[in-house]
């Protein structure tokens, strides 16, 4: 499939309903093409995307990916409350909720993580309180990059 950041932004862009919050796409390529399954990726970043717009009252949301040798790059990066230290490693825990005020089942990112482990990739998250949260998600793929006029990478 061709990843279409642009329309995967636009799709996501609802679920965003902070007034606050800007939210953005990083998309360093006109078009690219690999084989890995759509669903999946949109599933990915709707999970990461969903559960930032919840902890992030003002700043920004963004997303984006890129492509090298290893694979497939997806972040998502926010500038909402953070995570403890010592909660960081319950995070992808089924049904693990960072505040039980906050509306969710607690399995967005445990969804993330099974993904990526099917994809034999891997996610991760750098956190401080206060300051935001970045996860990023690697799906190991060949790419050959081709450096053209348009920005096109075709998987190889």
């Amino acid at each position: 499939f061709s990843i279409d950041f642009d329309n995967i932004v636009h799709a996501l862009k609802p679920q965003i309903e902070t007034p606050d919050v800007k939210f953005f796409c990083e998309n360093p390529y006109s078009k690219c093409i690999v084989s890995i399954d759509k669903e999946r990726i949109s599933q990915l970043m709707t999970n990461l995307v969903v559960n930032a717009g919840k902890f992030t009252p003002r700043g920004y949301i963004k997303v984006g990916y890129t492509i090298d040798t290893t694979g497939l790059h997806l972040y998502c990066e926010d500038t909402g409350h953070g995570i403890a230290k010592d909660k960081q490693t319950k995070i992808f825990d089924r049904f693990y909720k960072g505040n039980d005020f906050v509306p969710g089942t607690g399995l967005g990112l445990s969804i993330c993580q099974k993904i990526v482990e099917q994809c034999h990739g891997h996610i991760e998250l750098e956190s401080e309180l206060g300051k935001g949260t970045i996860f990023r998600i690697m799906l190991p793929i060949e790419v050959k990059l081709l450096e053209t006029k348009n920005d096109t990478c075709i998987q190889k």
